[in-house]
């Protein structure tokens, strides 16, 4: 599932022969060897007549041995059953984007191995497990295989106390037939533990294009596919966002598959004889090696063939066009072992004939091209990663990419070297250079150095990052569809300007609304007088000492009639005042019960505006506040005396995101340290950037309550021997 959606809920949309069907992975942008913890729950079958109902049946109208094996599984498997919180960073449009999401998982050894989806802890940086007995846990991840969305994490055990985990079993898919009750289980919208019960309804689901006969290369985006080694599980066992990573569950207390997606009433599982493979090659090396020919397949049946499987493509200069072999032809033999795939269903099994292969092994493969057969030996190679390390370069406001051999052979281009360029930020040094960088650009050179790696780039880039002043031109070698540019970028740093502030002007502390000609009338004041009519008089004011009150109409200013003729006008009155000295008065003419009354009103200076306050950012909590000004204290009824610092903006998946600080709270403590400025807020965030505590407990006051909210920052990104080290080390203990 890609990143991006992340997103209220993450969710990609598949064409196929069964509909729609959409990730199940939610968000606030779908054989292990020691899995045998958990024994089986009995052998109860199920009748044929049983499997064909419904399973919206009502679990009254089940049989009485259905109904056991039913409540036999689900207490052996949902036990082993966690919930997933993930924390993800992407590197899109010119800038780093934290996001979080929410999924499934069942724990498979009882050393804390837990099978769930690659989608779910895609761009992970960093995971917490929650466990069915609430027991949480830090995890990190062993591996991820994006090719079957498929990922294994691993529980810091220390964080879990000595109590021994929970593990379910996988159980055999083969054995699945259409009819038989299976259950998902998982945590749908990040609910804890959830059941739903279903039947399986196809056992060889495969996703294809609109010709019906040919997979559908699933791409998320240009470099990244999927689904062409997996025959799904379909069945109807409810899938709702959140569910993705959980296990199928048969009758018997097994895992039969891994939930991926769910949409329109389906569900899809990776079958468990496909998934255990797989997570033992992720356990083992951290990742799926497979082998490659360089070539793409379709079923025959419409090819007018009734045997073997039709070459679709041939990659230029891979294994099967240096072999000799073409687009056309049709092979029936891998190894003297026929072959053939008539429907696309059958497709993914020769995939996986050829995938299993060692890499480097010479397959002796036997095809038809016409009339004539043919032999040739082809030598696998390794199945080339997809997509490449990325990062973002803030102060140049674009995000760049490795270069993968398979990306490269993609865009036709002569080698790896350089970097891509896949996000530019709006206004951003790179967009409004001129020329300007795009997406698909590859960075060749920065100041005459040369960019042949990602390591290059953010070399080249600290080195600039770090000078104070930033130079004021970085120049940019980058190819475009072949053609060899330069460009000067002027680096800018992120931070915000303050806002601009007016000098100060003459003010009445009133709020007023424009009298226009018809309220005027059906006010019935003299003569359809227009004016403004004030909404509020602040407190604590020389308008309010003056004896203003809610409800006068203002007509005249010094003399001179105040008319609004349109709701455009509605600033004339206060642009009126503004241009009266600050030490002066201001008469006032207006309408009170019908009768003309005349006010001299002192004038004083103008109050700060919320538009107007000083504002700090902190880039570790992804946090921004403002000042506090007399119209917030206003607005919220809050007494003079209310000091602290707004938030006005939080990213929600940052520290202070997922400590619960959201937009108009006021913070007024930080630990041990008092805020009540804009100042003192500052002192505060600096005095916390150097103790580093692993918990900071923000006071907050929220409308007319107060609140703490606990953030726990991790300060320092880690590599990933540093999160393999940190994951065998006990919790820090906090207050």
């Amino acid at each position: 599932m890609p990143a991006g959606s992340r997103r209220s809920s993450r969710v990609f949309v598949l064409a196929s022969m069964a509909g729609l069907a959409l990730g199940a992975c939610s968000q606030p942008k779908d054989d292990a060897s020691g899995a045998d913890g958990a024994a089986k729950a009995g052998t109860a079958k199920t009748p044929a007549s049983v499997a064909a109902q419904s399973s919206k049946a009502s679990p009254k109208a089940l049989p009485k041995d259905v109904t056991a094996a039913i409540e036999r599984s689900r207490d052996t498997v949902f036990p082993a059953l966690v919930n997933i919180q993930v924390i993800s960073v992407s590197f899109w449009g010119g800038k780093e984007t934290k996001g979080g999401s929410t999924g499934s998982g069942t724990i498979i050894t009882p050393d804390g191995l837990v099978v769930t989806n690659h989608h779910v802890v895609e761009d992970g940086r960093s995971f917490r497990v929650t466990l069915a007995d609430k027991r949480e846990a830090r995890a990190t991840l062993v591996g991820e295989d994006p090719m079957t969305d498929l990922a294994v994490l691993r529980l810091n055990m220390q964080d879990l106390g000595e109590s021994p985990l929970p593990t379910a079993s996988f159980g055999d898919s083969d054995a699945l037939r259409p009819g038989d009750y299976v259950m998902a289980m998982g945590a749908p919208f990040g609910l804890n533990r959830s059941i739903s019960l279903g039947i399986v309804s196809n056992t060889e689901r495969v996703f294809t294009g609109m010709s019906g006969d040919d997979i559908a290369d699933q791409e998320f985006d240009f470099d990244t596919s999927s689904d062409i080694f997996t025959r799904w599980l379909q069945h109807d066992a409810l899938i709702l966002p959140g569910n993705s990573g959980g296990p199928l569950v048969n009758l018997q207390g097994e895992i039969v598959g891994v939930n991926t997606r769910g949409g329109s009433g389906l569900g899809f599982a990776n079958p468990s004889n496909f998934a255990r493979k797989i997570v033992d090659s992720l356990i083992a090396n951290g990742e799926v090696i497979r082998s490659s020919i360089g070539a793409n397949f379709k079923s025959v049946k419409r090819a007018g063939f009734s045997e073997g499987v039709l070459i679709n493509s041939v990659n230029e200069d891979g294994p099967a066009d240096r072999a000799g072999l073409k687009a056309g032809d049709v092979i029936v033999a891998l190894d003297g072992t026929p072959v053939s795939a008539r429907f696309p269903e059958e497709i993914p099994l020769v995939l996986r004939a050829i995938a299993e292969k060692p890499v480097g092994t010479a397959m002796q493969i036997t095809y038809k091209r016409g009339d004539t057969q043919g032999t040739s030996t082809v030598t696998t190679e390794k199945l080339m990663r997809e997509q490449g390390d990325r990062n973002a370069l803030r102060v140049f406001g674009v995000s760049v990419s490795q270069i993968t051999a398979r990306m490269a052979r993609n865009r036709r281009l002569d080698n790896t070297e350089g970097v891509l360029v896949i996000g530019i930020r709006g206004g951003g040094p790179a967009e409004i250079a001129e020329p300007s960088l795009g997406w698909g650009d590859i960075i060749k050179s920065i100041d005459g150095k040369p960019i042949r790696t990602l390591q290059d780039m953010l070399d080249a880039y600290q080195a600039i990052a770090s000078q104070d002043p930033l130079p004021e031109f970085v120049r940019v070698e980058f190819d475009r569809n072949g053609k060899n540019q330069l460009t000067l970028l002027k680096p800018r740093n992120e931070r915000p300007d303050d806002p601009p502030r007016e000098l100060p002007k003459a003010w009445i502390g009133i709020a007023t609304q424009p009298v226009l000609r018809d309220l005027a009338r059906q006010l019935s004041l003299p003569n359809n007088a227009q004016g403004f009519r004030i909404t509020r008089v602040y407190p604590r004011t020389l308008a309010q000492q003056a004896g203003l009150r809610v409800g006068d109409i203002i007509t005249k200013l010094n003399g001179e009639a105040v008319s609004p003729r349109t709701l455009q006008d509605a600033g004339m009155l206060v642009r009126n005042i503004r241009k009266l000295p600050i030490s002066g008065a201001a008469k006032l003419e207006l309408l009170r019960e019908g009768q003309t009354v005349t006010l001299d009103v002192p004038l004083e200076r103008s109050r700060l505006t919320p538009e107007e306050a000083l504002r700090d950012s902190n880039r570790d909590f992804e946090l921004t506040v403002r000042e506090l000004t007399f119209f917030d204290r206003d607005d919220m009824r809050w007494d003079e005396n209310v000091q602290g610092v707004m938030v006005q903006s939080v990213e929600r998946a940052g520290w202070a995101g997922l400590a619960g600080l959201i937009e108009g709270d006021v913070i007024q403590r930080i630990n041990e340290f008092a805020v009540t400025d804009l100042a003192s807020y500052r002192k505060a965030m600096d005095a916390i950037a150097k103790q580093q505590p692993a918990r900071v407990a923000f006071f907050v006051l929220r409308g007319n309550r107060t609140q703490f909210n606990f953030a726990e920052p991790e300060w320092k990104p880690m590599t990933a021997e540093e999160a393999a080290k940190a994951a065998s080390t006990p919790a820090p203990s906090t207050p």
